[in-house]
């Protein structure tokens, strides 16, 4: 069976183009389970910021489908203002040219983000479409941490200037949740893996049919495990975000002042994925008036693969503040070591955790429960231990690789089979 994967980052061929952060890193673990079974031959296509041939690596053929987004200061803000001009057309040309040549059984557009999607209306080979984040209820998400007024008064005028600030960004997620909504509408195949995405696709996708694909995660969560039989004497939590809005980084500052307030409780809340130049911590910061250092938060900024393993095993809980996410790898990832979780119950999260048996799962943005979840399993590790130990056991089920794999390939095969109209 001949696959074609569209995907938003170049799986495991980053080993080749060294990329210096391997951002999707569960696709690669993907990519090397399914392209190691003898009945599938996996091709991936991806946008790169250099024209080069397609080349093979390891068991899997690459497309490298060029888009302008490298370069100088002054190309990178060319190419944002071209970004607003729509060349999904253009885009498309190149994108059939790779259907052309590989001449795929199935055609795989992991994620609605960008335009992969669009494929489906120039081809008469079957497509399955995987939900990652869906950006239609993400933009009505967009600005509820912070809203939009505060944002604008606090940002810099560089990134005013430079169109990279925040007011950008929710336009550019404008254009990419109406571009969504014409690909989900036309959409016959889907695959999710949470209640959420599967009562949002019955609206936006009608036409589809939905197939549930668990995610595979990084490797090295397969071989580690979270061992600590007490706190230490300063509680460690930790939390990987992103400089997003809506990643709730004002929860995280508003819950670790309420910790501050009490002089007898010792903690300091590790943050990866940030770090002091990071937009919204500069925003949050001028916001709330207050200096980090103040309140224990430690900003660890983007760390490897292996690094972030290391920090979660060394650290007490943690906590996943999004106001919205579908599947976040971060919470499946310190799941399956087994860490106490205190999570967001927002889009798909309470169907990765189950509330009271395997973590906590508080509303979005409550400060005060936030607050008070993390005091409570500090002060009875025993239960925060019971907790991450059942929050393993649920992960171990749902990424087991064969059976991901083993799921994978049988869509495939039902998609197949199903009679053209």
């Amino acid at each position: 069976m001949k696959i074609l994967w569209f995907t938003n980052t170049p799986c495991s061929a980053i080993e080749k183009l060294n990329y210096e952060f391997n951002r999707g890193g569960w696709l690669s673990s993907l990519e090397r389970a399914l392209s190691e079974r003898s009945n599938i031959e996996l091709h991936i296509a991806f946008y790169y910021g250099k024209q080069i041939d397609p080349f093979k690596h390891n068991n899997t053929w690459f497309y490298p489908v060029f888009r302008r987004n490298k370069g100088s200061k002054t190309e990178r803000y060319l190419s944002r203002i071209l970004r607003r001009s729509n060349n999904d057309q253009v885009e498309l040309i190149q994108l059939r040219d790779v259907v052309s040549n590989v001449k795929p059984d199935v055609i795989h557009v992991h994620g609605t983000e960008d335009n992969f999607g669009l494929i489906q209306f120039h081809t008469t080979m079957p497509v399955v479409i995987s939900m990652q984040g869906i950006a239609n209820p993400y933009y009505e998400k967009f600005y509820a941490g912070v809203t939009a007024s505060i944002a604008s008064k606090y940002e810099s005028i560089k990134s005013k200037l430079t169109m990279t600030n925040f007011r950008n960004r929710y336009y550019d997620f404008k254009l990419m949740a109406k571009r969504e909504q014409e690909i989900l509408n036309g959409a016959k195949n889907i695959i999710g893996r949470t209640d959420w995405d599967r009562q949002v696709t019955r609206i936006m996708a009608p036409n589809s049919t939905y197939f549930v694909g668990e995610e595979m995660l990084r490797d090295s969560f397969y071989n580690a495990k979270w061992q600590k039989k007490e706190k230490g004497k300063t509680l460690r939590i930790l939390t990987i975000s992103g400089d997003g809005l809506y990643k709730g980084f004002e929860t995280i500052v508003k819950t670790a002042k309420l910790l501050s307030a009490n002089p007898n409780f010792s903690f300091e809340w590790q943050v990866v994925g940030l770090n002091n130049r990071s937009k919204v911590v500069q925003i949050i910061q001028k916001w709330l008036k207050v200096d980090l250092n103040n309140i224990n938060i430690n900003l660890l900024g983007e760390k490897e693969e292996k690094d972030i393993v290391n920090i979660l095993l060394n650290s007490d809980i943690y906590c996943q503040v999004s106001h919205i996410e579908n599947s976040p790898n971060s919470l499946c990832e310190a799941m399956m070591l087994g860490l106490p979780i205190v999570a967001s119950y927002a889009g798909g999260t309470s169907s990765l955790l189950e509330n009271i048996q395997e973590g906590i799962l508080i509303q979005d943005g409550d400060s005060f429960v936030l607050s008070g979840s993390i005091v409570e399993l500090s002060a009875d590790f025993s239960r925060a231990m019971l907790l991450g130990q059942a929050a393993r056991e649920r992960a171990l089920k749902r990424h087991n690789k064969k059976n991901i794999v083993d799921e994978l390939i049988n869509t495939y095969t039902n998609i197949l089979n199903i009679p053209s109209k």
